[in-house]
């Protein structure tokens, strides 16, 4: 019959003196190594679900040359476009940045609604929405 080391490991442990105390180091190692991906999955997720979420958004920022011809309803029937995420007009300025999906739209089918409507506009810029939105958050800091 073959030796078998298990059947008296508790006694040549309790002879030996051996205890076995606290965590092992693979324990410890995993343990670490969890809390690592935790941390960076809380710093890196957000960060990269929001990208995802606007990578596709361009803004067109447009100029009325008549203020007073806007009213409430164009910004409706604009929005109503197919890839139109938001409208957001200026009081004051007369201006109007119109966020558009551009995988759905682009910015031919906006100055096409504006020549519908009779509306005078200018673009007068296109931009990439990350950048106007980091752009607005440093002029709000400053």
């Amino acid at each position: 019959m073959a030796y078998n080391p298990e059947k008296y490991r508790e006694k040549r442990e309790r002879v030996l003196g051996v205890r076995r105390r606290g965590l092992s180091f693979g324990t410890v190692a995993a343990l670490v190594s969890v809390l690592i991906i935790l941390g960076l999955g809380v710093v890196v997720v957000p960060r990269s679900v929001a990208y995802l979420a606007t990578r596709n958004l361009d803004d067109f920022i447009y100029k009325l040359e008549q203020v007073e011809a806007w009213n409430a309803g164009h910004g409706e029937r604009l929005e109503a476009l197919p890839g139109v995420r938001q409208v957001v007009h200026d009081q004051h300025g007369g201006r109007i940045v119109v966020t558009v999906d551009r995988t759905e739209s682009e910015g031919a089918d906006l100055a096409a609604f504006f020549g519908r409507e009779g509306l005078k506009v200018t673009l007068l810029n296109e931009v990439n929405h990350r950048h106007r939105q980091h752009a607005l958050e440093k002029e709000a800091n400053q």
